[in-house]
């Protein structure tokens, strides 16, 4: 299931107020990238715990928008009229400078050969976003309770040194597989173009996966399993064959005709056919089977 968290460009010091009519407005003044039930460790990299804020689940809708209607019911029936999420949002020079002031102790704990990454998502945010980086969480599936394990992430930064901090970030990074520009930045796109630019999609590009060749027990194993191959008829017997079939065909209709026009009886007929058909159908199978 998708639980979508957007990393968006922002002209507001917050997040949009539907009952403001602001989503409208909002849209189409920068880049947005996009991750799913999880926040990238370089978009974390932004923030710290004095940027949350809350925001009502109802102001995900404007109330003017009319294909929004449905939307803003089924939010008011989930949650009410006044529940709140937690939300980030850091002006852009602070989260830069953030950036650039943590970019050495991340790259050390990740690994120099993501540099790359981080300096390329360092620039897409200089030239690509506006005034404010919004981190939109109301997609998580826990976004009302999210607010603890938020504060927890944010703090293990400032403990990059500690080996447990991003243990599992480097087992994920490790699988076969893994898309290390998804797992560290998202993706998205700006009006620069798409994220990952194609330099980082070449430089970081996802290994062709291959099938695991199986054991030799197991290939014995499939060879026993998989059916026999139907034999094969010889070559210059397929005209005799047609013959004998076209034939016997000839001969069950015969033995149905002639028997009504001695009985007048339709029902006897059908029975010499089929009794004929019999006969002569297991006549061809001895004839096509091959000597054992």
């Amino acid at each position: 299931m998708s639980h979508p968290v957007f990393l968006s460009s922002s002209t507001l010091p917050r997040m949009p107020e539907g009952s403001r009519n602001e989503w409208r407005d909002f849209f189409g003044h920068g880049g947005e990238l996009e991750a799913n039930a999880f926040f990238p460790l370089f978009w974390r990299a932004l923030f710290s715990a004095a940027d949350i804020r809350h925001a009502r689940f109802i102001d995900e809708h404007d109330v003017d928008d009319e294909a929004s209607e449905i939307e803003r019911e089924e939010c008011l029936e989930d949650f009410g009229p006044d529940a709140t999420y937690p939300y980030l949002v850091v002006d852009k020079p602070t989260g830069l400078a953030r950036l650039a002031s943590r970019r050495e102790e991340i790259v050390a704990a990740v690994g120099e050969r993501y540099r790359p990454i981080y300096e390329s998502f360092e620039a897409l945010l200089a030239q690509g976003f506006a005034g404010h980086i919004l981190l939109r969480t109301s997609g998580l599936p826990d976004a009302a309770d999210a607010e603890q394990w938020l504060r927890t992430d944010l703090a293990a930064l400032e403990k990059l040194d500690e080996a447990r901090t991003l243990a599992d970030l480097a087992t994920d990074l490790s699988r076969h597989g893994a898309n290390p520009v998804w797992l560290l930045a998202g993706i998205g796109a700006s009006a620069a173009g798409p994220w990952p630019t194609p330099e980082l999609s070449s430089l970081f590009s996802l290994p062709q996966k291959k099938p695991p060749r199986p054991h030799a027990g197991q290939q014995i194993e499939a060879q026993d399993r998989a059916p026999a191959p139907p034999p094969k008829r010889k070559s210059g017997s397929g005209w005799l064959e047609s013959a004998f079939e076209w034939l016997a065909a000839v001969v069950a209709a015969a033995a149905a005709l002639g028997t009504y026009v001695f009985t007048q009886s339709v029902w006897l007929a059908v029975l010499a056919f089929l009794c004929a058909a019999v006969v002569l159908g297991f006549a061809l199978v001895k004839l096509y089977r091959p000597n054992s």
